[in-house]
């Protein structure tokens, strides 16, 4: 299955220089480097060592985007989400995983500032049932859509994963965030590890812990106490709040400047194969 999958990203691995190393354009189809799994380094500057991808017998799961290569994770996310989908594929229903990370972690050119060390990963909202589930070929086109509210589906997805003890935190659209907030759906402890942040209005973003025996692993600092639904959350509908607009050579210059500043035990990122 492994070998099946790296097949394919081969064929959709597409090139693009942009006057940057000559690696980038294969980061989608380099494999993982050996030894012990291990997440060196923080969220938004590491890398990952020993990555693990799905073995692809796991049930109510479905990969998509394929063709960017981050399908790969730390074991304890790989464990997870493998239990993510067991749970729901019980009423016959499939969730869409999105970004992990690449096969070596570090940073990537376009779409996250964070999923560098095995920890992330984006699950879509979209939930599919045995009716609705796309094949391989469209989930590779299929763009997700923004969904209008949170149903029954969407919240029993966050609280799997926020009732689960290695996961640190969840972000989500702040204007879900405050529906939350006012549903009184979640619980406290459910709440506190929800984070509002641009954008994730058709998926969360879950982030776990660092492994206890993983000490290169540096821990975000931890979240503030209480709910979320103060101040904070006001923030977030200001106008400040809303310019985000990056321009590409904003974007290469932060990857490039990233590469430079990676741990020492991330030599390995930069080795083409």
């Amino acid at each position: 299955m492994k070998n099946f999958i790296l097949l394919i990203v081969f064929l959709f691995t597409m090139s693009c220089s942009h006057n940057l190393p000559d690696f980038t354009s294969r980061l989608s189809s380099r494999l993982p480097t050996e030894g012990k799994p291990e997440a060196i380094g923080e969220f938004s500057l590491g890398c990952l060592q020993g990555g693990q991808t799905f073995n692809g017998k796991e049930k109510g799961l479905l990969l998509s985007q394929m063709k960017r290569g981050r399908y790969w994770g730390h074991p304890d996310l790989i464990n997870i989400l493998t239990r993510a989908g067991a749970e729901f594929d019980k009423e016959n229903k499939t969730l869409i995983i999105g970004d992990l990370s690449q096969s070596r972690g570090g940073p990537s050119l376009t779409g996250h500032n964070s999923h560098q060390t095995g920890l992330d990963v984006d699950v879509w909202f979209k939930i599919l049932t045995d009716k609705t589930k796309p094949s391989f070929y469209v989930m590779e086109t299929e763009e997700m859509k923004p969904i209008a509210e949170l149903g029954s589906d969407q919240i029993k997805l966050i609280k799997f994963f926020a009732d689960d003890s290695s996961v640190e935190r969840i972000f989500i659209n702040p204007a879900f965030k405050k529906t939350l907030c006012t549903s009184k759906k979640l619980t406290a402890d459910e709440q506190h590890k929800m984070r509002a942040w641009w954008g994730h209005d058709d998926h969360i973003h879950v982030r776990l812990k660092c492994p206890a025996d993983n000490p290169s692993c540096v821990s975000q600092n931890a979240i503030p106490a209480g709910d979320g639904c103060g101040d904070e959350l006001n923030w977030w509908f200001s106008d400040e709040a809303k310019d985000t607009d990056s321009s590409w050579t904003d974007m290469k210059n932060v990857y490039l400047d990233k590469i430079k500043k990676l741990p020492p035990q991330c030599s390995f990122y930069n080795e083409t194969f």
